[in-house]
C-alpha cells in the first residue's frame, strides 16, 4: 500500500508531534470581525486544541455525512451545495490467493466480459444475485516473488457496498463460481481472499470523488476555499481544505490529494511571506 509513502512524509516529523486514536468531534472558526482568537479542534475527549491554520483534509464522503455536526458555525451554503453536489463513489478491491496461477505467466489483467448486458441497463438490480456481475476483472500482481499468485479484483457502485454486507466466505463463494464459469475449470479453488470495506469504513464512507451531473468546475473552487472567505475582515485562513476532492485536475488519486496538502502549505507560506517586517529604529540600525 501506501505505508512508505506516509513513513517518507513523517520522517522529518518531530517525535510526538502526531496524535493518534484521537477523532475530531468538531472544528470551531469564526466570521465576525471583532472575534480575534484562534480557530480550535474539538476532540471526542473533550480535548480542545487552538489553532491558528486548521487544514482539514477528510473525504469526501465523510464531509457529505457529517457536515452539520464537524464544523461551527456552519459551512457557507455554497460550500455546503458543493459538497452535496459532487460525487463521491465506492471502487472496491476483492484479493483472491491461489497455491498455483491458472493463468499464462505473461498474463497481466483478466478482463471479464458477460455474455448478457443486465448489468448495463439502469435498473433496480437484484443485488444478492447479481453483484458479483459488477467485477470488472483481475490485476495480476507482480512479482510472483513478492506477492505468490495473487489477483486484484475491482468492483465499484452500490454492487461494491453490498459486497461489503457479505461475509468473507460468501464473497469467496462467489468469485470462485465466477472463475470457473469463465475458465471452464471446475477445480479452480482460491486459498483465502482479502477485500476492502471503503463505503462502511466510518472514516471514509466511500473511496473516490467525481464529478456528478450537475457539477461544474466552480465546485471545485469552492472546495478548496479556505474559511472565512476573502470578503470577510475576520481572521484569515482559520480553515483550509485538502485532499483528493479539493483538486481541480487530479481529484480521485494520491497524487491529487498530495500536490493539494502542499497547495496549502503554500498558500500559508504566502499569506506569511506577504507580510512586510516592521522597520526598525535608526538608532539601532
Amino acid at each position: 500500500g501506501f505505508e512508505g509513502l506516509v513513513k517518507n512524509l513523517m520522517s522529518e516529523l518531530p517525535d510526538g508531534l502526531v496524535t493518534y486514536n484521537c477523532p475530531v468531534r468538531c472544528v470551531h472558526w469564526s466570521d465576525a470581525e471583532k472575534n480575534k482568537t484562534s480557530a480550535v479542534v474539538e476532540c471526542e475527549n473533550g480535548e480542545r486544541i487552538p489553532a491558528d491554520h486548521i487544514i482539514v483534509t477528510v473525504p469526501l464522503g465523510y464531509l457529505k455525512r457529517h457536515h452539520s455536526t464537524l464544523f461551527r458555525p456552519p459551512l457557507p451554503l455554497h460550500k455546503l451545495h458543493t459538497i452535496q453536489r459532487l460525487g463521491f463513489g465506492t471502487n472496491n478491491k476483492i484479493f483472491v490467493e491461489f497455491d498455483a496461477p491458472w493463468w499464462d505467466a505473461d498474463c497481466e489483467v483478466i478482463h471479464l466480459i458477460w455474455e448478457d448486458e443486465d448489468a448495463m441497463v439502469d435498473q433496480v438490480p437484484d443485488l444478492q444475485r447479481s453483484w458479483i456481475k459488477k467485477l470488472i476483472g483481475f490485476t495480476v500482481l507482480k512479482p510472483t516473488e513478492r506477492y505468490g499468485h495473487l489477483l486484484c479484483g475491482w468492483i465499484a457502485g452500490h454492487e461494491s457496498e453490498y459486497m461489503e454486507t457479505l461475509s468473507e466466505l460468501e464473497v469467496m463463494r462467489d468469485v470462485t463460481q465466477v472463475i470457473r464459469r469463465f475458465t471452464g475449470n471446475p477445480t479452480i479453488t482460491p486459498q483465502r481472499i482479502l477485500r476492502s470495506q471503503w463505503f462502511h469504513d466510518p472514516w471514509t464512507c466511500g473511496s473516490y470523488t467525481h464529478l456528478a451531473t450537475g457539477c461544474s468546475e466552480q465546485d471545485l473552487e469552492n472546495m478548496m476555499e479556505p474559511l472565512p472567505s476573502k470578503k470577510s475582515k475576520a481572521q484569515p485562513l482559520q480553515v483550509l481544505f485538502a485532499g483528493e476532492a479539493t483538486h481541480h485536475c487530479f481529484f480521485s488519486t494520491v497524487h491529487g490529494a498530495l500536490l493539494s496538502g502542499w497547495r496549502e502549505a503554500d498558500r500559508l507560506i504566502s499569506h506569511y511571506s506577504s507580510f512586510n517586517p516592521p522597520e526598525l529604529p535608526k538608532s539601532m540600525l
